[in-house]
């Protein structure tokens, strides 16, 4: 014999065991960590993209506002999308008229729904117009706070702008383009 006492078996202890699932787990967590990919700009402007597509979906399935209504208003718009900029980052709220019943001709904003953006891409300004053309920048700049909105009307058509994103470091930037004609809105991965 060699010495070993037979009626023992080898193999680990359960501390062994724990201790070995518990650096697994560690090194597993960093690498999750570490490996995941932050939103891009480009990311975010397809949610802002998707978000304006939404607001044009609703305001013609919400249908047209009253005609003394729009008319003491000043604008037929049925939904908005709100950009919001501030310390926390920025939100897009989407919302919707609704009118008093006649004989007023009054209308309030109701709030439908709210998504913030990633907190790794800030909102670096709009441009009143549709620009497809490259090389552009922000003709408004909307800074660390500030607000602005695109309106969408019954017919599915929206206010032309060009909303621009661009990450915390500027490195990367994209940039959302809304035709007033109607449709999707299109996303651009540069200024």
């Amino acid at each position: 014999m060699r010495g070993e006492d037979p009626g023992r078996e080898r193999g680990f202890t359960l501390t062994e065991l724990m201790v070995t699932v518990a650096i697994i787990g560690v090194l597993v967590a960093l690498g999750v960590t570490l490996l995941r990919a932050s939103p891009q700009p480009v990311d975010v402007a397809s949610q802002v993209s998707s978000k304006l597509a939404e607001t044009s979906r609703k305001a013609v399935s919400y249908g047209a506002v009253r005609g003394d209504v729009a008319a003491a208003l000043g604008s037929r718009a049925r939904m908005r999308a709100v950009f919001t900029a501030s310390a926390s980052g920025v939100t897009v709220a989407i919302d919707r008229l609704e009118e008093e019943p006649f004989p007023s001709t009054a209308a309030s904003w109701v709030p439908l729904s709210s998504a913030p953006l990633h907190a790794s891409v800030t909102l670096a300004g709009y441009t009143p117009a549709a620009v497809l053309a490259g090389g552009g920048a922000p003709t408004v700049a909307v800074g660390a706070s500030g607000t602005f909105e695109v309106r969408c009307y019954p017919d599915g058509t929206c206010d032309g702008v060009t909303v621009y994103l661009v990450n915390r470091n500027g490195a990367r930037k994209a940039r959302v383009v809304v035709l007033p004609l109607g449709g999707t809105p299109m996303t651009f991965d540069s200024w």
